[in-house]
């Protein structure tokens, strides 16, 4: 009796546990930091190859500082010195074709290059910057403070800029 209790309780107790393991994946990284140069935080920690990146954590770069980050999808993130991005939203569900990337850009120049991501059937990939939202379409490109302005340079793919004078598809 006792033997079939057991037998009836490690199945539970699996079953409680992949759950427990299920929402702990959801709250937990969604990549990790693969380069960095001088200065680098990713929140109030520190920078090192191999910290983990979560949603909401706040990537920062000082003077002559450099920090790439690689989310689970392969797609990379490259800060420039003196930068700030915010990690909003990252989704990343190859088994049901979708994923989604929300990046809220507010300070220096960063370089961006879609992964696996660019790839699903259902995806949203968004940039918000001081001058305009970027909606990315399998893309890379380079964003960041020039001549005194803020531009966008496309090195490939689809990219729908919208600011304060309207939208424009590149």
């Amino acid at each position: 009796m006792l033997l079939r209790l057991g037998l009836r309780i490690v199945p539970l107790l699996l079953l409680v546990g992949l759950s427990v393991g299920a929402r702990a994946a959801e709250g937990g990284s969604v990549g990790r930091v693969t380069n960095v140069a001088n200065q680098a935080q990713i929140g109030s920690a520190v920078a090192a190859i191999g910290t983990p990146v979560q949603m909401n954590d706040v990537l920062l770069t000082g003077a002559k500082a450099r920090l790439e980050v690689t989310f689970h999808d392969n797609t990379k993130l490259a800060l420039g010195e003196n930068a700030r991005v915010v990690v909003d939203r990252y989704v990343y569900n190859p088994a049901e074709g979708r994923g989604e990337v929300a990046l809220s850009a507010t300070r220096g120049a960063f370089r961006f290059a879609g992964g696996k991501l660019k790839d699903l059937r259902r995806k949203k990939i968004t940039v918000n910057t001081p001058s305009a939202a970027l909606a990315v379409r399998g893309t890379e490109f380079w964003a960041g403070p020039i001549d005194g302005r803020y531009g966008v340079l496309l090195l490939r793919g689809n990219l729908r800029v919208s600011g304060r004078t309207g939208a424009s598809k590149r």
